[in-house]
């Protein structure tokens, strides 16, 4: 882990020290999001590996304003006042569902801009982010009944892809997005050695 990288990890874990939860989210991500990383780069993609493993690091640290669809928006915001690279800025900003239009921004109330990830890192970290999938937990404490959020990774984005067909349609814009987003990073992940000569 490099120095910049150790200190993406440090703040995301200053700022959501109250949601151990999501630090796992996180770290559960990042690991996905490098994994995938190297294996493209195996193949010889040119993937930058540090800038993947500080956005999977950072990707949701608007968690510690909001957990609405505006976090990767509050994300771009710390990292921009913080000084963080515009490549990680975008980044974050863009890994929600399969990125989010410039009109769909303007209907959620957020800044209207397109939030659809274009690198082959920001498509990376999107994917990744679509392995977990949240399950709840549920607790006696103190006799009330507490609900506790358990991220799953199930081995791929099937799930996730099935919550967003019941939830948007079968051929909603949502989902057609991020079912395009799994064939590309999975038809790189598959293909064989050397494959971007």
């Amino acid at each position: 882990m490099s120095f910049k990288t150790e200190q993406a990890r440090r703040l995301m874990r200053l700022k959501l020290i109250t949601q151990p939860q999501v630090i796992s989210h996180i770290e559960m991500v990042t690991k996905k999001a490098v994994e995938i990383g190297r294996i493209l780069r195996e193949k010889g993609f040119d993937v930058d590996l540090e800038l993947i493993e500080m956005g999977g690091y950072l990707h949701d640290i608007g968690r510690s304003v909001t957990h609405g669809v505006s976090h990767a928006v509050e994300s771009g915001k710390i990292l921009t006042k913080l000084g963080f690279s515009e490549a990680l800025i975008r980044m974050v900003e863009r890994h929600v569902g399969a990125g989010i239009t410039a009109e769909e921004a303007r209907k959620l109330g957020l800044p209207v801009q397109n939030y659809i990830p274009e690198t082959l890192e920001e498509k990376i970290l999107a994917y990744a982010d679509k392995f977990l999938e949240s399950e709840f937990v549920f607790k006696t404490v103190n006799d009330e009944q507490v609900a506790e959020r358990k991220d799953v990774d199930y081995g791929s984005i099937e799930p996730t892809l099935d919550r967003f067909r019941k939830l948007f349609g079968q051929k909603s814009p949502v989902v057609l997005r991020l079912e395009n987003l799994r064939d590309e990073i999975e038809n790189l992940i598959n293909c064989k050695r050397e494959c971007n000569t």
